[in-house]
């Protein structure tokens, strides 16, 4: 008979099966009520197996690895794994220790994972002179006026961070209980003046910050490294587009080249002034493989430059307030032929009214209140504008469309 170790077998296991098994069992539940002597029995047996399993370096290492990857947190499952730069760096400062697990770089946009727990060891007490605590109030955040790549600060114009951990386990009521400890995927976007290159030199550093008063840094973390970007600039497409445009009230809009990975995509635009300041625009669409592509209309230009330098970018936030566990970022494949795109608007216009309620008191007193109730135009919902737009030739053309072979757009009745 094989022996089977449970102790070696046990780490071992695949990660995301340790996550199910701590959900609910849904099996049927059997009364069952023994002895003191069975209880005391498997007691021991359970006790013994605790000691011989925690023992396993694989299996504490299987039970720390809870937090999701950067792609599992924004919604991909292993598509961007090749794109990830795992580093597992440590700083400590003040008491706190930070590390950053991984990092993913591409063309404006920068992600990491971030883990940081208070060091209460005897060697940092005498460091601990912030006050800190716990993560109750305390936050981890980048330094963009000391933070570069390539030598070059990075022009953020919008951040965000997500928490690395399942919808069941934030349902968890001890999710939240360890104040001691600090995990988050962050989000940072930033114009994109220059090449990154193949291997860029990164200079992040890092702020433990009090949300009460966030712009006075408690501790700094500092971390050099290089990311090869070898595969992600492999999978890009960089192409451009031939007579695609949309007519709309404030002129047209038309789409210049589009830029696609796994990660992101964009596609450069000419695009009204007014149409802009009017509205909020997006292009929503599938690409040729069923899958829900939507672009939101930014500006890419430098903060100091005065011109614009129109984009439509998907992002990763929409997908994560909204969607459940098995939606995926609203991105193309980029093995898709084409991208079948449409327009839309939403207006930007509030409308504004007054509003006087009176309220009697008594018999000889009322009161009255004033204020104002703020309603969205009538045209606030997004409305679709001009003709379906077809971005032909992402891989290859479709078959139906050959006879489109020199143009890089479609009408679609």
């Amino acid at each position: 008979m094989k022996k089977f170790d449970f102790s070696k077998e046990f780490g071992n296991i695949d990660p995301k099966y340790i996550s199910e098994a701590e959900g609910e069992w849904k099996g049927k539940k059997r009364v069952w009520t023994p002895s003191f002597w069975s209880k005391l029995a498997a007691a021991c047996v359970i006790l013994a197996l605790i000691s011989t399993v925690l023992s396993n370096p694989k299996v504490q290492a299987a039970i720390k690895n809870f937090a999701l990857s950067i792609g599992e947190t924004l919604g991909f499952q292993k598509e961007i794994e090749s794109y990830t730069e795992i580093l597992n760096m440590s700083q400590t400062d003040h008491g706190i220790i930070v590390n950053i697990k991984e990092v993913v770089l591409d063309e404006g946009v920068l992600l990491f994972r971030v883990q940081a727990e208070i060091d209460n060891s005897k060697k940092n007490e005498q460091e601990k002179d912030t006050g800190i605590s716990s993560f109750k109030n305390t936050g981890i955040t980048l330094d963009m006026g000391k933070t570069t790549v390539n030598g070059q600060k990075l022009d953020e114009y919008m951040n965000a961070e997500y928490s690395p951990y399942s919808v069941d386990d934030l349902l968890d009521t001890d999710a939240d209980s360890d104040e001691m400890k600090y995990a988050r995927v962050q989000e940072y976007r930033f114009h994109a003046p220059t090449n990154l290159g193949e291997n860029p030199e990164v200079h992040l550093v890092l702020n433990a910050f009090d949300y009460d008063e966030w712009e006075k840094s408690l501790a700094e973390f500092t971390f050099d490294f290089s990311i090869s970007r070898e595969k992600i600039l492999k999978q890009t497409t960089d192409k451009e587009l031939e007579n695609i445009s949309v007519e709309t009230e404030e002129g047209a809009v038309t789409l210049k080249d589009i830029f696609l990975n796994k990660l992101q995509s964009s596609i450069s635009a000419d695009v009204p002034e007014k149409l802009f300041q009017k509205y909020e625009v997006e292009l929503r669409g599938t690409d040729s493989k069923g899958n829900k592509v939507r672009y939101e209309l930014r500006d890419d230009a430098e903060t100091d430059v005065i011109s614009r330098n129109w984009k439509f970018k998907t992002d990763f936030w929409r997908t994560y307030g909204t969607a459940g566990d098995d939606e995926r970022p609203e991105i193309p494949n980029p093995d898709s032929e084409y991208l079948e795109l449409q327009l839309y608007l939403k207006s930007d216009d509030i409308m504004e009214s007054s509003v006087t309620k009176e309220y009697d008191l008594d018999d000889n007193t009322y009161a009255e209140e004033e204020g104002k109730v703020y309603d969205a135009a009538d045209d606030s919902a997004w409305k679709a504008v001009g003709e379906k737009i077809l971005a032909l030739a992402l891989v290859q053309r479709p078959p139906q469309l050959h006879r489109k072979r020199d143009q890089g757009a479609a009408c679609l009745p």
